[in-house]
């Protein structure tokens, strides 16, 4: 397992805690189907043209992936009472900004398709996983350490409603048109 022996390994008291973990596992594996893709050369223009078009659609769906892991970890944070949230929520932003800034620049050719897409997108990755998931990982556990989630106390259905409330809250929140001031 090798990469994801870090991610979040512990035995979780934390309500949701798996759903993190496995976006980490997913957001590895699309980034492990980008470097294979971009490994993979197109015969002709055509060729060229239509492995361009994959490797940017596999790009595509790793920012869609990204921003609903981060709506994901923002109702973790807003549930639980993080302090660090509107930080950490403004780091999501700016991951996100230059993240499609880069494919923006990836889709017009002012960037080649070569592993240094790969490694940008695993770098940015790896670098919030180690550093500002971990201090979130660090105040789940403090505050759940004491759950029990197989038994009575564990997070149940309402627990999950209230989660998947938060995530669909946030996400019309960022969808919602602010009204001019």
């Amino acid at each position: 397992m090798g990469l994801f022996s870090w991610i979040w390994r512990r035995p979780a008291p934390v309500p949701f805690y798996s759903v993190i973990s496995e976006d980490h596992v997913r957001l590895y594996q699309i980034l492990g189907e980008l470097r294979q893709a971009i490994g993979v050369r197109g015969d002709g223009a055509a060729g060229r043209a239509s492995q361009r078009q994959i490797i940017l659609d596999i790009v595509r769906r790793l920012m869609t992936e990204c921003d609903e892991h981060f709506l994901r970890e923002e109702a973790l944070m807003t549930l639980h009472g993080f302090a660090g949230l509107v930080q950490h929520r403004s780091e999501h932003r700016l991951l996100m900004r230059d993240v499609q800034s880069y494919y923006s620049r990836l889709a017009t050719g002012r960037v080649p398709m070569t592993e240094d897409v790969s490694q940008f997108f695993k770098t940015w990755l790896t670098t919030h996983i180690r550093t500002t998931d971990r201090q979130l990982e660090r105040f789940l556990f403090s505050v759940c350490k004491d759950r029990d989630i197989h038994g009575d106390s564990a997070p149940g259905q309402t627990d999950m409603a209230q989660f998947a409330a938060m995530v669909e809250h946030l996400r019309a929140d960022r969808t919602e048109p602010k009204p001019a001031r």
